[in-house]
């Protein structure tokens, strides 16, 4: 059974991560990506390489099953095993630049749950705000689902 009142009581919550744009994956991305690209500071960070920042540092001991942070904490703790990426909505204003302190501040916007064939679904989206000035503001949707079923 899904307790979506207590779910929805996330709505609101909020965290900030602190970051300094370094040229590391941007150089490491475009190497991959076999582009001839060298970023140093004050490059602008191309259109979506800020997902290669701002990524949360957590003991083992606090990882759920799929390697993620373990719900309840920033994100609510959905009774549903299966984490996934639903979508996402995202508004360029400026570029992040190599070398720049910048915030990341995350909101839980709301927190939706849905009855379809596979079972429930839980939906929460987070609006994450990329620098003072929103340089970059982004909806993440996150879908929770039943434990995928075996055929027999």
């Amino acid at each position: 059974m899904i307790d979506i009142e207590h779910l929805e009581t996330w709505v609101g919550r909020s965290e900030t991560l602190r970051d300094v744009i370094t040229p590391f994956p941007s150089n490491a991305l475009a190497a991959t990506l076999n582009r001839d690209e060298i970023y140093q500071d004050g490059a602008a960070l191309p259109p979506l390489w800020h997902w290669l920042h701002f990524l949360k540092v957590f003991k083992l001991a606090d990882a759920g099953y799929d390697g993620h942070p373990t719900l309840g904490g920033f994100l609510p703790p959905v009774p549903l095993p299966r984490r996934m990426w639903a979508g996402s909505r995202l508004r360029f204003a400026a570029p992040l630049r190599i070398g720049e302190a910048i915030e990341k501040t995350s909101a839980i916007a709301s927190v939706r749950h849905k009855a379809g064939r596979s079972g429930d679904l839980v939906f929460v989206t987070v609006r994450h705000v990329y620098g003072a000035d929103a340089r970059i503001e982004e909806e993440h949707d996150i879908v929770y689902r039943d434990a995928a079923v075996a055929d027999a």
